[in-house]
């Protein structure tokens, strides 16, 4: 009879565990913040302001999508570019960005299975001890999934379970996509004797002037799109923020070899520093010991590299200072 109650406290006590694994399990999920709820808000303001003269061209046709540009650069240039994708290369580019609740629901679903199963195999072969271990083992391997799938749609897990855009990721990932606009502005640039500067300030221009400012949703339809359009997604609309212009830029100017960028984050607000000597009057930030000038590409403000508006100036400035991220 001891021999039994001792089998039945053993079988209550791995039921108990199993059941608190599940209750910390269900704690840590419901700390999952979609970005911005209950924390910062999305990074979505402009530079204020006007820019220079630019127009714009949206269309589709001979099954792929065009744009079409014209803007002036900083050295008074007028610029014309365009840049256009297969409607078919196009729906596949955009099924790699956002995601909808049936997918985490999806990986919750792994979990839960795996968890049980684990631990029924682990209790049978070595008792609670080993169960707690087959636990830790899913839901560590639980997480390494979660992680790469927010990862192949764009998004990384920042301090305190928050998901939000990842902007080094999404500018990587985009300069192929963007190669064609890149290759297209330097044989412009060739044809007509611009410099790296006026190349660089063509690209920030086109980004400030020609794409107009505009907040993407936080969610269009089911899809979690983390307020932010991908590249060419924004290109072929013709419009975006803060995040979503620093992401056109970025991906434009990492076609160029040697190049050194990095994503500036303010609260509110996004944009971006190229390694580079600071001239006079340059604002600029310091990476590892290097000066980054900053560029701020939100527009419509039409401001030179260095240059930046009078509120980002202001958040650069304030108490909770400035992240920086590393995009080459």
């Amino acid at each position: 009879m001891g021999k039994g109650a001792d089998s039945l406290t053993c079988s209550l006590c791995a039921g108990l565990c199993l059941l608190l694994s599940y209750v910390f399990a269900a704690e840590w999920e419901a700390r999952l913040v979609i970005y911005p709820e209950n924390g910062h808000l999305a990074s979505a303001q402009s530079s204020g302001g006007g820019g220079g003269a630019a127009s714009q061209k949206i269309y589709a046709e001979g099954g792929a999508y065009h744009a079409r540009y014209g803007f002036t650069n900083f050295s008074n240039n007028r610029v014309s570019v365009s840049y256009s994708m297969r409607q078919a290369d196009f729906n596949r580019y955009m099924a790699a960005y956002g995601y909808r609740q049936s997918d985490l629901d999806g990986l919750q679903n792994w979990r839960e299975s795996n968890r049980q199963l684990e631990w029924a195999r682990a209790v049978k072969k070595g008792g609670e001890a080993e169960g707690k271990k087959a636990l830790e083992a899913v839901e560590w391997e639980y997480r390494l999934k979660r992680e790469q799938f927010f990862k192949s749609r764009g998004f990384t897990l920042g301090k305190d379970n928050v998901v939000m855009a990842d902007m080094p990721g999404i500018v990587k990932r985009n300069v192929p996509a963007l190669r064609p606009l890149a290759l297209a502005l330097q044989e412009t640039a060739d044809a007509r004797g611009f410099g790296q500067d006026e190349l660089i300030g063509s690209v920030l221009s086109l980004a400030q002037t020609a794409l107009s400012y505009k907040v993407p949703p936080m969610k269009d339809g089911d899809l979690h799109t983390g307020g932010i359009l991908p590249p060419a997604k924004a290109m072929l609309s013709g419009w975006g923020d803060c995040d979503t212009k620093t992401g056109v830029a970025g991906a434009i100017l990492g076609s160029w070899s040697g190049m050194r960028l990095v994503g500036v984050s303010v609260p509110g607000h996004y944009l971006m520093a190229i390694r580079r000597l600071p001239g006079k009057g340059d604002v600029f930030v310091r990476h590892e010991g290097l000066e980054y000038v900053l560029i701020e590409p939100a527009g419509p403000a039409w401001l030179e590299p260095g240059r930046v508006g009078r509120t980002t100036m202001a958040l650069l400035e304030s108490r909770e200072g400035y992240r920086i991220e590393p995009f080459f």
